[in-house]
């Protein structure tokens, strides 16, 4: 046999062993990550996130979360979804945007200052802005004179919308305001009496 043959035939069995080594390096890293793949659907949680945005104030309804499957979330606090039917009717404390993941603390019963009122007002179309007032907005009630009564419209008063208004069936507008004690039982009556026009001034 000549020496090219002899070269030839012993550098096959390099050539083959070393393809067999990646071969077998191949077979390891697929198994290691099928392995990553199992331990992550494994450790996977449900969790609650916000299925629409949903204002500061706002009282949280059955629609509005609902679960996801999260992964390992190392420092990242979440909600089980199996509580979902605790937090429905409590209040969002914080501005919760649309796909969120929902927190511990941005759910709970609505807060009211010591020293404030939260009241209900029932707006005909010409009585709100039809700009957006979210909750946490600053805005001025001004008292509008009665046809024909001979009553002053009087001092205005400071507010800050609680809930964002929401249009009824009958195209009234719906809204829930926060006013200083010593102001809420007039603003109550101004309201009911339909006398209230809700401002929104810059800044």
């Amino acid at each position: 046999m000549t020496e090219a043959a002899l070269s030839a035939t012993a550098a096959r069995p390099r050539r083959n062993l070393r393809w067999i080594l990646i071969g077998v390096l191949a077979i390891c890293l697929g198994g290691l990550g099928s392995a990553m793949l199992y331990s992550s659907v494994s450790n996977a949680t449900t969790v609650l996130k916000v299925n629409r945005t949903i204002y500061r104030g706002e009282v949280i309804g059955a629609a509005d979360l609902g679960p996801v499957s999260l992964g390992t979330h190392l420092g990242v606090e979440t909600v089980p979804a199996e509580r979902a039917s605790e937090l429905v009717g409590k209040t969002a404390l914080t501005d919760l945007p649309n796909g969120s993941l929902v927190v511990p603390t941005a759910i709970g019963e609505a807060e009211v200052q010591r020293g404030y009122s939260r009241l209900g007002l029932r707006l005909t179309p010409g009585q709100v802005p039809i700009s957006p007032l979210p909750a946490g907005t600053a805005v001025v009630l001004v008292p509008i004179a009665a046809a024909n009564d001979g009553e002053e419209s009087g001092a205005s008063y400071r507010a800050t919308v609680s809930v964002a208004p929401v249009t009824l069936a009958d195209g009234n507008t719906s809204l829930e305001v926060t006013v200083a004690d010593a102001d809420s039982d007039q603003v109550a009556r101004l309201a009911a009496a339909g006398r209230l026009v809700v401002v929104k001034r810059a800044g």
